[in-house]
Parts: structure tokens; sequence; C-alpha cells
């Protein structure tokens, strides 16, 4: 058993770094893992000054940018911070619940101890499986960071102030951690109120003590000077992070959460993760309470021989700590969320991520506990009922990890509990995307999703006021319409801005009428315009001819929509009037760059007129032939969408369609011909001649 212990927290470490290695990097980012990578490429005074006008502090962000300077910017080399300090968090916890639990927890007085290293073991594996912990070690955002700085910080204080030195290691080791969590996540707070309320239970506790007087000042002494070097050190960042707190420069997208889904989904998550439904299985969750409660029954009873540095004890073990210290580090910062949010909503189930290692090594600590309790009462035959309590303890560990693993399973492979697929959204785009197109983003704010995943330079512009000769695809960010006027803090560089419903109606029309086709990235929609300004805007003066939905709980849609269709060819444009078969006419062409490199796109853009009424959705070819004529490069497509085709065209009405296609990098450099050609898809056959577009020339 002894050997099994010791060689046990290997294999553990290795399970969970196969768990959080499994499909690492390979969901797409949703939108606050976009940010972090936009942030991460900025640099550095970029970040901060970012930083500083967003929602939270810069550390993570820094070390996901020199971390991405040696490791890459792929979604798996930026997730694999998070599983660093993921496994990291399951040693440490192992190591805090092997020094915190008592080291004599005995079946009886001539039993074998299964106290600190067994518990540590257990609540290491509890960690190690957690669907929790293996959902935040495989995303790209600061909490598995911001959980080992908690605990690190609560781990020390306790050593702090039970040292005999005031200016000891652990003083050190206690405020720089503590800081670092401040600098993580603004979170940390509520972990501080913990921290806060606990060493006043402690003061409280000794305050009788005639023999401990001495001890109570030192300790006092001790603590106040920690939190005096932890408010010199945050004293940079502290008018930012007050202004940010009391003037939050973005717009309110949460709502108050009632108390009983508060306490529901946390206690679902701690036990099972996000990836089931918080509804049915938080009361699962509520079982877990019953080895705690056996637990905290027990130290209730027997509070006189709970073990602290200032009275002696059965359970030499100083350093231990007791069921309630454990419950409290979990659910005071919890407490304090529910009680801020009656004021202003804080909740969300993944900032209890930062308290939760308490909760596993109270879960492995109760779970012990109850086992030693069973095995005395066997031995003494007495306290029959804890054989019923451990029947249903056995029942409820098989249904945890059953449970843990239908999480697993959904949190990887179900399509319900996907982040927001904006890599599908965004290569959507790109593949439809096409010069003279301009994309919207509403809400704008989440346009980091566009410059980490399309494949050529966007240029970002506000759609307020933007520049209709910028370079590049132009991403246009909308507003809060009708927002509050601090958002951004007036920052002209800021995401975030108020604007209202007339200022863009007025931005809208100026976009129609630059650019005929626009493609409307549609994430957070609601937030930003709450009324639906900008889809009614749409729905008015606007032909939809493209509509995709992607998988998230966003709802994130890709629309594409015609704004401006043409009445007449325009002056840059070739006419050509070739009647192909007496139903469509192309009228005319214009076509992009003629020299290109290979893996270049060549454009062009076709002017149809229908002539007739059809019953084919025809569809269109670009080729590039040799000289011999052959067929080296092709794109198909059906003009203008699968949702707008000829079929539904007006006769003698003007439609434009804009083509690309890639020139392979296989291709040979030299002069190709590139033509058009109209055809019936079922049968193949082609509708009038080809249409020749002249020659293009292609270079290494």
């Amino acid at each position: 058993m002894n050997r099994f212990l010791k060689i046990s927290p290997y294999l553990i470490l290795l399970g969970g770094f196969i768990l959080r290695l499994y499909q690492l990097g390979a969901a797409s980012l949703w939108y606050d893992e976009t940010v972090s990578l936009y942030l991460a490429q900025s640099d550095v005074a970029e970040l901060i000054r970012h930083t500083a006008g967003d929602i939270h502090p810069p550390l993570y962000y820094l070390v996901l940018h020199f971390w991405g300077r040696v490791a890459g910017w792929s979604e798996f080399s930026m997730a694999f911070l998070s599983l660093w300090f993921g496994m990291l968090l399951i040693a440490l916890v192992y190591r805090v619940a092997r020094e915190w639990m008592p080291s004599s927890l005995r079946p009886s007085p001539n039993g074998r101890g299964v106290g600190g290293a067994g518990i540590g073991t257990l609540a290491a594996l509890l960690v190690a499986i957690s669907p929790y912990n293996i959902w935040y070690s495989q995303e790209v955002r600061m909490y598995t960071l911001g959980t080992v700085l908690g605990l690190l910080s609560v781990y020390f204080l306790r050593r702090m102030l039970q040292s005999e030195k005031i200016f000891s290691r652990d003083f050190l080791a206690y405020v720089i951690f503590t800081v670092l969590g401040f600098y993580t996540l603004y979170y940390f707070i509520f972990l501080m109120v913990f921290q806060w309320l606990w060493v006043a239970a402690r003061v409280w506790q000794i305050r009788n003590q005639k023999s401990e007087i001495k001890n109570r000042s030192s300790f006092l002494s001790t603590f106040a000077l920690s939190q005096l070097a932890l408010l010199l050190l945050y004293l940079p960042w502290l008018p930012v992070a007050f202004r940010q707190a009391t003037d939050p420069p973005v717009p309110p997208w949460r709502e108050f959460i009632a108390l009983p889904r508060v306490i529901l989904e946390t206690l679902s998550a701690l036990a099972f993760g996000q990836a089931v439904d918080w509804n049915v299985f938080g009361f699962f969750a509520l079982l877990l309470f019953i080895p705690i409660g056996v637990l905290l029954w027990r130290e209730w009873k027997n509070r006189k021989l709970v073990p602290n540095r200032h009275e002696g004890s059965r359970i030499k073990n100083r350093n231990s700590v007791s069921a309630f210290f454990l419950l409290g580090y979990t659910f005071v910062p919890l407490a304090a969320i529910y009680l801020f949010s009656l004021w202003k909503p804080l909740y969300h189930v993944r900032y209890i991520f930062t308290y939760s290692p308490a909760f596993y090594i109270l879960i492995a600590y109760a779970l012990v506990n109850l086992f030693v309790e069973f095995q005395n009462a066997r031995r003494e035959n007495s306290a029959r009922w804890l054989y019923g309590l451990g029947a249903l303890a056995m029942l409820a560990s098989i249904g945890f990890f059953t449970i843990s693993g239908f999480s697993l399973y959904n949190f990887w492979h179900n399509p319900q509990y996907a982040e927001d697929d904006l890599r599908g959204a965004v290569n959507y785009i790109a593949e439809r995307w096409r010069p003279g197109d301009v994309i919207l983003v509403n809400a704008g704010y989440a346009y980091p999703a566009l410059v980490y995943y399309f494949p050529e330079a966007v240029t970002r512009e506000r759609l307020s006021n933007y520049r209709a000769n910028s370079t590049g695809a132009l991403v246009l960010q909308t507003g809060s319409i009708d927002g509050a006027q601090n958002l951004g803090w007036g920052d002209p560089r800021s995401d975030f801005y108020a604007t209202t419903a007339d200022e863009t109606r007025a931005a809208l029309d100026r976009a129609f009428q630059n650019y005929s086709r626009v493609w409307m990235l549609r994430i957070y929609d609601t937030v930003v315009d709450p009324q639906g300004i900008i889809r009614k805007y749409f729905d008015e003066h606007a032909t939809m001819f493209d509509d995709q939905a992607f998988s998230g709980e966003s709802q994130t849609r890709v629309q594409g929509f015609v704004t401006n269709p043409p009445r007449a060819l325009p002056p840059s444009a070739t006419p050509v009037n070739q009647n192909l078969g007496e139903r469509v006419e192309l009228v005319g062409y214009e076509t992009g760059v003629r020299e290109l490199e290979r893996g270049n796109f060549f454009d062009a853009v076709l002017y149809w007129k229908l002539l007739q009424a059809v019953n084919y959705n025809y569809q269109v070819t670009l080729q590039l032939l040799n000289a011999n004529g052959e067929n080296v490069a092709q794109m198909d497509e059906t003009p203008l969408s699968e949702m707008l085709p000829m079929t539904r065209w007006n006769i003698d009405e003007l439609y434009r369609e804009p083509l690309r296609l890639k020139i392979p990098q296989t291709l040979a450099p030299g002069e190709y011909r590139a033509i058009v050609k109209l055809y019936e898809p079922r049968s193949g056959q082609v509708l009038g001649e080809a249409i020749k577009l002249g020659t293009v020339r292609v270079s290494e």
C-alpha cells in the first residue's frame, strides 16, 4: 500500500496529462480566447494599453505573449500554456492536501494511517479527472493560472502566519503570489475576502487566551504588513482597476442569477463540469455533501481537538486545516460574488474555478473520513447507520465517476456543448469574400476572431467613421446603439463605443453606397443592438443571399447581403453582350490583377442579365487553360448563391457576380487563358459558348 501511494501521484499526473492533451486545440477558439490571442500577438505597450481599457488585468496576456513568441500561435500551442498550469494545479493540490490533512487519521488505534498522503492522492485524482479542470486546462484564458496563484496564496498565508518571524520566506512568497493573482484576475479579490474573514476568525478564536496575547500581536502585525506590501505592489495598476470596477468601459452583458441556480450550477460544475445540464446534475452534486456533512458534524462534535498552532492535539500535524476552512475557501468567495451581484451582476460559473482546489481536497478528506468511520464502526460493531451511509457513499462515488466520464464525452464530442465555432464562421466568410465586399461585425468588439482566422490582412474601422479607401479586407465594427456614453471612456481606439440608431442608419447608408455586398458576422448582437436596429435595416434595404448558422451557445451566424445592385454596366467593365442559349446574357466583366504569383487569387466580376425565366439553377465555372487548351485550374459556383439562384432573378435586371480563383502552387509559370462557362449541373450541358476573359500571367 505504501509503495502504491509513492508511485500513484506520478500515475495521476500522467493520466491527467493524457486527458488534457486529448483534443487540445481541436475546437475553434471562442470570443474570449480570440481576445487572448489578439492581445498576446500585440506588442507589450499596446497589450497593456488595451487591457487598461478592458475588464481584465494584463499578466496572463503578457505570459501568453512571451510563450507565443517561443511556441508559436497555433490553437494547440496557445492552449498548452493553460494545460501546463492545469498540470501544476494537480501537483499542488497533492502537495498542499498532504500537508494540510491530518497525518494520523487511522481506522483504529492499531490501524495503518490513511491521512495526508492518502487524502492528497485522492484529491489529486479528483482534480486530474475533473471535467471542470480539464475544460479550463484546454482554454486559452487565465483561469488555470489564476487558480494556481490562488492556491499558493492561501497556502503561504497559513505558513506565513505560523512563522515566528515577520519577514520570512513564506511572507515573501505570499506577497508575490497574491499580487500576481491580482494582476491576473480581478475576481482574486473574492478569495481575499475569505482570507480576511479567516484571519478575523483566528483572532477571535484566541482573543481570551492570555498566553497567546504576544502571538496574537505577531499574528496581526505579520498580516497587516503583508497587506500593506500587496497594496504598494499593486498601486501602479490600482487606479485602472478601480476605474474599471466603478466605471466599466464595456456594455453590460450579464443578468442577475437567482441563488438556487447559483448553487446548483456551481455544484454541478465543481463536481461534473459544464458539459452537463446543471438543472439535473446539480441535484446529484448535492449527494457529495453527505460525506462532507458527516465530516463537518464530526469536526464540530470534536471541535476542541481541531489542530492549530496554539493548542495541543492528538493529531500532530500543526499545519492541518479543518473541513470548515476548506468549505470556506470555496464558498465564501461564491457568497461574496452573489452578494455583490445584488448591486451589479458578476456571477458566472467560470469564475468559481479560481476557488475550486479546496473543494476537491474537501471531498477527498470527507471520503477518507467516512471510510475511517465505517471501518471503526465495523470493528467496534457500533453505529450501524454508517453501513447504509457507506453504501450510499459508494453508490455516489460510482455515479460521480460515471457522470464525469459522460461530461468529458460531451465536452469533446457533443455539439450541444461546443464553444462558438468562430473558426468555421470566419473561414466561411473568407471562402466567399471577394474584393469590393465589406465585413460587418455586429457586435463589433468580436473582431479578434477575424484578425486571427481570416487568411488575408484585415483593416478594422468603426462603422460610424470608416475610411472607404482602406486596404485589405475591411472590417466594420458596430457600436452599442443607445449605449452609455462612458463606453470605451471616449478613447477612439477602444473596441467599445456608444452610438445612436440614427447614426447607425446613416453609416449603413454610406456603406451600402460604397459596397455592393456586405457580409455580417452576428454574435452577441443582442447586447449592443437589443432593439434589432441593424437587422431591421438590412431587412428593409438589402437582399440576403447567404445565411449560415454555426455551433455554440452564442448562436453565431454569417449572413451575406446584396446592398447596391448595379443599374448599368460600370465604366470600368468590358462590354460583352453575349447571348447564352437565348436565356441569359453576359453583359460584361471586370478582372483584377492579371500578373500573379502562385497561391494568389485571380478575381473577376461578371454582370448577368436574365432574358427569360429559367427552370434550372445554372452553375458558372471560371477556368484557366494552358497553351494546349487543357484546363489547369477551375472554380465552380451558383451565380450569386444557392439562396438567390437564377430561378429567382427578375428578367432584364442586371446582376453582379464576383468570382475568385486561386492559382495552384503547382502550376508552372507562364501565360494562361481565362474563360467562363455557364452550364446545367445535372447534365453538364454548357449554355452557349465560353466567354474569354483574356490572359493571365503566372510567376513563381
